[in-house]
């Protein structure tokens, strides 16, 4: 590729002489000086450019070797925490079956299938938002607080907002 562009700048005299020293120095004329500065300048800048370029890119990719590694821990504990969640669920089921099993036998049949009606009725259900358990849940709660007055007026004594000294 020739050099046939003129490329025209005005700068200081003392520019010109330094210019013009370096260019002797390196034993190229005036013209030959500036187009390797400019040239060497140019291709620092791209250096720097693809240099920039490919740093985000390396940041991005240690990011997602980041997210990928925390992703991996989070889905292990999830595993490990399901996994116990299953093994709680079995030995629920377990008791729950033990439970039937030696009650069945104490019931009739029709007294049996209601039970069974009522629990398919109410699974998923709130204890307290049944009608026929709220009853006995409020009573348990207050038989319990009528056997412990100094706890629920400690309690409410340091939930008041002041102090408890």
């Amino acid at each position: 590729m020739g050099r046939n562009s003129i490329i025209q700048f005005y700068t200081t005299e003392e520019n010109e002489q330094r210019l013009q020293e370096q260019a002797d120095a390196a034993n190229k004329s005036l013209s030959e000086y500036c187009h390797q500065v400019v040239d060497e300048h140019i291709s620092e800048k791209q250096h720097e450019q693809q240099k920039r370029r490919y740093s985000v890119e390396q940041q991005v990719e240690l990011k997602l070797d980041e997210i990928r590694s925390e992703t991996s821990t989070l889905l292990s504990t999830f595993q490990s925490e399901r996994a116990r969640l299953e093994h709680m669920q079995r030995l629920r089921t377990i008791y729950v079956m033990a439970l039937w099993r030696l009650l069945r036998n104490d019931y009739s049949q029709s007294k049996q299938e209601e039970a069974l009606n009522w629990s398919v009725n109410h699974v998923g259900q709130e204890p307290i938002d049944d009608p026929e358990l709220r009853p006995l849940l409020t009573s348990t709660q207050e038989s319990s607080s009528n056997l412990e007055p100094e706890k629920s007026d400690t309690l409410s004594a340091n939930t008041s907002g002041g102090d408890s000294q």
